[in-house]
């Protein structure tokens, strides 16, 4: 009889969702391991996010395998990504398991690591999930962004600011108890009188609470003059807008003290080296014996010149560019796909994503219900426009009815850009045919 581990794992944001619940996760685990005879020796349960394998019990699951490895035969999850949602520490770790002798595998979505055409399989378990949450983590900087142009601070409040909300229960930053504080900086700042030590010494007896490095953020910080800072995003170039808060001071105050801190004196950039084209793996090559990066040159022989990649004392590494080049072509060859591996992928992606729709439950009664909402509507106007309501318990009831209609159509959009990621993933895994041509155009 087999010893297994079991480790089951919901995040904060999970733990409501039906299927997704400690409790439902391990009745599945314990099930599965009746069914097959298997002896379970511990159960880890984990509240914790699976971007990263730096949580709580994976650290003690993690040590218990190690000091009891021998009496250990299988971890199981009941999927992929209850065990991670980070693919390049996945690996690591599945390699750490293997190397203890523990086999590792997820009962909804089982692998037998011994048949190497399994690893590409593997693979989409495992960046399935990982996509999904930088799709997720695109769609909060889309909306965060958003707001911020239309003048409206979401992130967390500066000193001086705490956030409410607007007539429409949206987010607005409003004045608190510090914002006397953050006037008297600007005020003794821009006199000139006093350097920005002594500025927050005297706060600080006024009773400012605050550390030295956080003070001199706040004095460069364009919110207390109502203006909102935007950061280069992609094709966007960093931007300011007016913001829809209230400012503590006059942009003339904050420009004058930015001018006062920066001593009249503007900083210039500094450019990069350009790649050399008859080295371009200089500084990317590491040395056999020290990994160091490996510098290049070309030095005169007897009959022609001679070019190396080397490193320096005491190493005194040299090998010839033209061998560096060939194994670097090498290793890109290897790493290519051909046509079929490609054609492999994509369906295995494209049936993980329809069970990923699935999932989300958008079918015949999601449609239902919206058809349901909108002929609700047209029947609270009805009984507006006859009397049977008032002005007030229509607008409730209409926007109840719309805010419900707005989630389902928010869902049926979110179906639309897994589209949208799964050409990505065609697009992606495309350029991985023939990486060597692309690295010699490059060049």
């Amino acid at each position: 009889m087999k010893n297994v581990i079991l480790y089951v794992r919901v995040s904060t944001d999970e733990q409501a969702d039906k299927g997704f619940s400690l409790r439902d996760q391990e009745e599945k685990l314990l099930k599965y391991c009746n069914d097959n005879r298997l002896n379970i020796v511990s159960i880890f349960r984990e509240d914790y996010s699976a971007k990263t394998f730096n949580r709580p019990e994976m650290k003690k699951l993690i040590s218990y395998c190690r000091k009891n490895h021998k009496d250990v035969d299988e971890l199981l999850f009941v999927k992929w990504d209850r065990f991670s949602r980070n693919t390049a520490e996945s690996y690591n770790k599945i390699n750490l398991f293997q190397g203890l002798g523990i086999n590792v595998n997820a009962i909804t979505q089982p692998l037998d690591m011994s048949i190497p055409e399994q690893g590409i399989l593997l693979a989409v378990y495992l960046s399935a999930p990982e996509v999904e949450n930088l799709r997720r983590s695109q769609n909060v900087i889309a909306g965060t962004r958003r707001a911020m142009k239309e003048g409206r601070y979401v992130s967390s409040p500066p000193k001086g600011y705490s956030m409410g909300r607007d007539a429409s229960k949206k987010p607005v930053l409003v004045p608190n108890d510090d914002a006397d504080y953050i006037r008297d900086a600007f005020e003794l700042m821009s006199s000139r009188i006093y350097n920005l030590k002594e500025v927050f010494g005297r706060l600080k007896k006024k009773g400012f609470k605050s550390s030295s490095t956080a003070f001199s953020r706040t004095m460069r910080n364009p919110l207390y003059c109502g203006k909102v800072y935007i950061k280069a995003y992609k094709d966007e170039r960093e931007q300011y807008v007016d913001g829809i808060h209230e400012p503590l001071i006059t942009k003339a105050i904050f420009d004058k003290v930015q001018e006062i801190l920066d001593g009249r004196k503007k900083q210039k950039g500094k450019s990069h080296k350009k790649v050399n084209p008859n080295f371009p793996l200089r500084g990317f090559v590491m040395c056999p014996k020290c990994d160091k990066p490996l510098s290049a040159s070309t030095s005169k022989g007897r009959n022609k010149p001679y070019s190396y990649y080397h490193c320096f004392s005491p190493c005194d590494v040299r090998i010839k560019k033209d061998d560096v080049h060939s194994w670097f072509n090498h290793f890109l060859k290897s790493i290519s796909l051909d046509q079929n591996a490609y054609k492999l992928l994509i369906e295995l992606i494209k049936e993980e994503f329809t069970k990923i729709d699935k999932q989300n439950g958008i079918g015949p009664k999601h449609y239902q219900k919206l058809n349901n909402l909108e002929e609700k509507q047209l029947k609270i106007q009805d009984l507006y426009i006859d009397g049977d309501l008032s002005k007030e318990e229509y607008q409730k009831a209409k926007m109840r009815c719309q805010n419900l209609i707005d989630e389902l159509r928010e869902k049926e959009k979110q179906l639309e850009k897994k589209q949208e990621v799964f050409q990505l993933y065609k697009n992606g895994l495309k350029g991985l045919e023939s990486i060597e041509n692309q690295y010699i155009k490059s060049i």
